[in-house]
């Protein structure tokens, strides 16, 4: 969990030096555009994923090998 928790971390800082970039006219509003929406889906598909760990964790599905 700990990791899926950097990787949103990491989406956030990626966004954000994407601004940076736009900001300093490194890429334009459109490419920008195409980051975020790509930024966004992979933020939901980590998040989803943290959803469901929590959720198979508390039911007691989740696949632990001793």
């Amino acid at each position: 969990m700990r990791f899926l928790d950097y990787s949103r971390a990491s989406v956030a800082e990626a966004l954000s030096h994407c601004y940076i970039a736009m900001d300093q006219q490194y890429i334009t509003e459109d490419e920008m555009n195409k980051i975020k929406k790509q930024g966004d889906i992979v933020w939901k598909k980590v998040n989803n994923f943290i959803s469901y760990l929590r959720m198979a964790s508390k039911t007691g599905k989740t696949n632990k090998t001793n």
